[in-house]
């Protein structure tokens, strides 16, 4: 007759997570602590005691994975920055025509971006000014990401997209981002983003973005040009 006690050890280490998964596992737990801190108590207040301490683990756990404050927020960025390539992913998953993927963006843009892992993202990148140990280390992540984002942009839009009305859209979404951290009773900024819609499908009716952006360019109305130049330096 076979002994249970060694069914159970059998059976126990099937289960067991190897190094990798414990790893994994820790990581993941850090990045929630790591944003809760950092959208509760901003950037300058978020130490690696109290992200430990959230976390329900010793520090001297989280230095075993991450060795300083500056290589965690690395991590949060480059973390959430793949949080939200799936999630634009799937909110743009149903809208095919290119000029309204373009509109909806826009929302789906808000939605990310205004989450609590979007908002620590913006303080660590706020805090890399004062900060020179991670503005460093953040500065080769920054530009790959930003590349990254671009492909991403061109492949969810199926064009490329305008770096000027891509770092406008940017812009815009995370000041309205840090506006509702800031004043969070303030005016639904919902109707913001709404209005940012409307004025991206006029300029797309308009012919100043989007597919027939080629088109207006090459046949201009009359004195379109002239007027144009004018406002643009006035």
């Amino acid at each position: 007759m076979r002994n249970p006690m060694m069914r159970k050890t059998k059976s126990e280490k099937r289960t067991r997570l190897t190094q990798a998964e414990r790893s994994a596992a820790t990581r993941k737990v850090l990045l929630d602590a790591s944003v809760k801190c950092l959208f509760e108590h901003g950037y300058g207040q978020t130490t690696t005691i109290l992200i430990a301490e959230i976390a329900g683990m010793s520090r001297g756990a989280l230095l075993h994975q991450f060795p300083s404050k500056a290589d965690l927020m690395v991590y949060v960025v480059e973390a959430v920055f793949e949080e939200d390539a799936a999630m634009y992913r799937e909110l743009l998953r149903n809208v095919t025509d290119p000029d309204e993927r373009m509109v909806a963006y826009a929302m789906a843009a808000w939605k990310v971006q205004s989450r609590p892992p979007g908002v620590a993202v913006l303080e660590i990148l706020q805090g890399s000014r004062s900060d020179v140990v991670l503005a460093q280390k953040l500065k080769p992540v920054e530009a790959r990401i930003e590349e990254t984002a671009k492909a991403i942009l061109r492949q969810e839009m199926h064009r490329s997209i305008s770096p000027a009305l891509f770092r406008l859209m940017l812009g815009v979404i995370r000041g309205l981002s840090i506006q509702q951290v800031i004043a969070p009773e303030g005016e639904n900024v919902t109707e913001a983003i709404k209005l940012l819609q409307r004025l991206l499908r006029a300029g797309i009716q308009m012919g100043v973005i989007g597919s027939k952006q080629k088109a207006a360019n090459k046949t201009p109305i009359k004195g379109a040009k002239k007027k144009r130049a004018a406002a643009e330096t006035a």
